[in-house]
């Protein structure tokens, strides 16, 4: 139906259109037709596998979607359903079909999928799925999810896996693309890829969202995701609300399921508009289904908030169930699906689940029963107990079972991750009164267990234990050792508990190397009360006073330089009056010092400004025809704060890229930034000297210089402390200002009273001040695109925000690390807000942006990593708005 159009890029980047897909498919199919035996696809992420289902479907051939290598570890499946064909790898690592039963079973014509129903536990149980269920539920996917021929979807699940075989069936049956991977979301890999091919969807189970939690997902930009789904299990609340309110900002959406895989497998989805109030929901029932509730005694429950069996009815509801090979011939014996959930609905009609009815958990998406792991267990002469919950299973052992032994076969004959599961030995097994075993103390009691367990001694031994490999050899890596995405966030926690943080790249890095640098990490020594060796204290005062005057012309001289590579103003400068920064008469505001140039051939520092005292080159006053020229208005960060050269700023790298962009359009971009500017100075510079050099657009980046105004505003609390005043000195020697800046990381923190509350004292007037230069800048026929302000601290770690807040904790003394970052998200909801009300464009930095000392310098200022990430969101940003390549029409966004 699609025809050329791009149904697959595979990992290698060649591209199959639906055509091309649909020959090769019947090419396969002709191998199959006429055999109506069931067929073991062992389905991973590449084309040949792909084809391989598709042509069972089109040969009407029962598919059974398996993981990769399964049929040869356990081939109680393939065997006991007589499995005519299984499509497989070679020993060459060539996929083909090979011929496996010779005798033939009967089939049902409607048969189509079938699928395990416990996840990887092997249990030769199967869901028998139509050609109707499939297709039905692929319909209503593609439907609730929008899903159009121009999406292009990762495929960040596993093809064998029912919430990842849906993926392929919604999207094929929408005509979209699926951009074929099996890279982890760990990897760089993958992200690399969804840029490379615009992604516009990825798929995700609960931990998935761990893992991009422990990336800094939601510091990133993604221009062409469109929307995010998640089933497999529950997701926290706390996290539905984070990526609720993250997708809302960033115009995504972000769709919370729920399914099993009797429903081949997708039941229901909370709405995204309603996510935010239904955060522990799973929603309303997908189109074309319905759900009811059912008490013990049959009845339908109907009252609101009051728990009952969820049951479902639709048209994806499976055939039934096949526990042996003549099951495949029988049709469609179920007209509803019992979950085995308790759930209540809300006034509002969103479904919410109380609880399982029977003893099943959702461990990284696949349905696992205790009862069947306990039952293996006996049957292995272990005396155990098995509790669990959707986070990990917890295996209770009395007797001379060895935990760690037992671990091992467990995850080999189940086939879980290791972090999954936990063993410890309780003897006796806890019960309850009755004399059955407690099974919610088990999970309880396994878990401290655990926990009180001496930590691993070496790296080795943590990635053994984790990966569930017995050994482990110093040249291996993490993805050497087939790590995965689940592994991936108890490894990183592994590497935090030793190293302190997590080194960049480590799943690359061997375990040599690893262990190395946790070996390099500095010995805790004691008090100096309990060293043997106490260090002799007692040298003559003369050196220590000599020692001392050292240290403190080395710090001077130190914050010299810092003071000359900011902004030029060193002693020689303050001496002989040429401070960089001067104040303009005419328009009533300080700018840079005008044709001003300081610069040191030594090491290439270039500060320069040109006649209006801009940090930026001479421009003409008349545009050229077909310039485009921006202008970048704000503070000491649009400056340039920490800026070597002015080439280094991020207005002169923007003009870079754009020019590079567009090599055959004039384009000019103009820094006017002033350092210490509010944004009521930054509006009289527009209005007097920036407008007048006519730019088609000015981005205005407001800095939060306006923050001070909030402890201003509160001078009259009683027992406010401010911090201690730099220390009078004569202006050869250093600014007052720049010598209390410059020197506030050598001091404690300053001494409050009591923090204030921002919000108490937040001025009103900033959102009036930047509504009305919004106003005067059309008026002037520019464009005005407003950002919000980035900050280095807020959502990392709290030690490192602190120390990278430290100056602006000094210059708003009246607040504490909290109140900052709250301050901080209050400016930046007024400049979304004005974007909002005045139909202006926003490029939200502050949300774009990551944070930590990799982009920032303190709070607000860039490194030079930070410029050129600035330079390049705002290049891409720009050029996908038209701003970039053409002038733009007054009032367009």
């Amino acid at each position: 139906e699609h025809g050329a159009r791009i149904a697959i890029v595979a990992g290698d980047g060649s591209q199959w259109s639906y055509q091309q897909l649909a020959q090769a498919a019947d090419d396969a199919a002709a191998l199959l037709r006429g055999d109506t035996a069931p067929v073991i696809v062992e389905a991973a992420n590449t084309v040949d596998c792909i084809v391989a289902y598709l042509a069972c479907l089109r040969a009407r051939c029962p598919v059974l979607l398996a993981e990769p290598g399964s049929t040869v570890r356990d081939p109680r499946i393939a065997d006991t359903f007589r499995a005519a064909w299984v499509f497989r790898a070679s020993d060459e690592g060539v996929w083909r079909f090979e011929p496996y039963a010779a005798e033939r079973v009967a089939v049902h014509p409607d048969l189509c999928v079938l699928l395990s129903t416990s996840g990887s536990t092997g249990s030769p149980k199967l869901v028998r799925l139509s050609h109707d269920n499939i297709e039905s539920n692929a319909s209503a996917i593609a439907e609730y999810l929008g899903i159009t021929a121009d999406d292009r979807a990762l495929t960040s699940l596993p093809a064998f896996y029912s919430y990842g075989m849906s993926v392929i069936n919604s999207h094929l049956h929408a005509g979209a693309c699926l951009l074929l991977t099996e890279d982890s979301v760990a990897q760089d890999g993958f992200w690399l890829r969804a840029e490379r091919e615009r992604a516009t969807s990825f798929a995700g189970v609960p931990f998935t969202f761990e893992i991009l939690e422990r990336t800094g997902f939601r510091s990133r930009r993604y221009p062409y995701l469109r929307y995010l789904t998640q089933a497999g299990g529950r997701l926290s609340a706390e996290m539905v609300k984070l990526y609720a309110e993250w997708a809302e900002s960033q115009g995504k959406q972000f769709f919370v399921m729920y399914g099993q895989t009797e429903a081949a497998p997708r039941m229901a989805y909370v709405p995204p508009a309603q996510l935010r109030a239904n955060a522990e929901c799973i929603g309303v029932p997908i189109p074309g289904s319905s759900f009811e509730l059912r008490r013990e005694d049959g009845t339908l429950e109907t009252r609101p908030d009051q728990p009952g069996e969820l049951v479902y009815r639709g048209p994806n509801v499976m055939m039934g169930y096949a526990v042996q090979a003549s099951d495949l011939a029988l049709g469609t014996v179920v007209d509803e699906l019992r979950t085995g959930d308790l759930a209540c609905r809300k006034a509002n009609g969103n479904y919410y689940i109380a609880g399982r009815m029977s003893r099943f958990v959702k461990i990284v998406g696949k349905r696992i029963s205790l009862d069947e792991i306990e039952r293996w267990l006996e049957e292995q002469g272990v005396s155990a107990a098995v509790g669990g919950s959707d986070e990990v299973i917890a295996v209770a052992v009395s007797g001379s079972s060895e935990p760690a032994a037992l671990k091992q076969r467990l995850l080999q004959r189940f086939g879980l991750p290791a972090m999954a599961v936990e063993v410890a030995l309780l003897d006796p097994l806890p019960k309850l009164a009755s004399g059955k075993i407690d099974h919610r103390s088990v999970l309880r009691l396994v878990r401290e267990a655990c926990r009180k367990q001496q930590r691993h001694a070496t790296l080795a031994e943590g990635f053994a234990d984790i990966l569930g490999i017995a050994s482990v050899r110093d040249t291996d890596s993490f993805l050497d050792l087939g790590g995965d995405s689940v592994s991936f966030v108890e490894v990183s926690l592994l590497l935090e508990e030793h190293l302190g943080h997590v080194p960049d790249n480590w799943e690359a890095m061997t375990v040599a190397a690893l262990e190395a640098l946790r070996q390099a990490q500095p010995v805790q020594r004691g008090p100096a009360a309990n060293d043997p060796v106490r260090p002799r204290l007692r040298n003559s005062f003369r050196i220590a006073v000599a020692a001392a005057l050292s240290v403190l012309l080395a710090g001077e001289g130190g914050l010299q330089l810092r003071s000359y590579l900011k902004t030029g103003r060193s002693a020689a400068a303050l001496l002989t009056g040429q401070s960089t920064v001067v104040f303009n008469e005419h328009w009533g505001v300080p700018t840079y010092r005008p044709n001003h140039v300081l610069a040191d051939g030594g090491d290439g520092r270039y500060f320069a400004t040109n006649s209006l005292g801009l940090r930026s080159p001479e421009i003409k006053r008349d545009p050229e025809p077909r310039e485009v020229r921006l202008a970048v208005v704000g503070a000491s960060t649009v400056a340039g704060a920490y800026a070597l050269r002015n080439d280094d700023t991020f207005p002169s790298l923007l003009e870079q890229n754009l020019r590079k962009a567009y090599p055959k359009q004039p384009i000019n971009v103009i820094n006017a930034g002033i350092e210490g500017h509010t944004l009521g100075q930054t509006g009289r510079l527009i209005e007097f000297a920036v407008a007048g050099l006519r730019p088609n657009t000015i981005i205005i980046y407001p800095g939060l210089n306006d923050m001070t105004g909030i402890c201003h505003a509160s001078r009259g609390q009683k027992a406010q402390r401010e911090p201690l005043p730099a220390p009078s000195m004569p202006r050869w020697a250093l600014s007052s200002g720049m010598l209390a800046k410059n020197t506030v990381a050598l001091r404690e923190p300053p001494i409050k009273a009591r923090a204030v509350d921002p919000a108490a004292f937040f001025p009103t007037a900033y959102g009036e001040t930047l509504r009305d230069i919004v106003h005067k800048i059309r008026a002037r026929g520019i464009e005005p695109v407003l950002m919000t302000v980035a900050r280095s601290f807020g959502r990392g770690s709290r030690q490192e925000g602190m120390q990278l807040a430290a100056s602006a904790l000094y210059y708003n003394s009246c607040l504490d690390y909290d109140g900052l970052v709250k301050a901080g998200k209050m400016y930046n909801k007024v400049i979304r807000n004005v974007a909002e009300t005045e139909h202006v464009t926003l490029l939200d930095l502050s949300r774009a942006m990551p944070g930590g000392r990799d982009y920032f310098v303190d709070g607000g200022h860039f490194t030079a990593r930070g410029e050129h990430f600035v330079a390049d969101y705002l290049a891409h940003e720009l050029e996908a708005r038209g701003l970039a390549s053409a002038p733009m029409q007054l009032g367009s966004r």
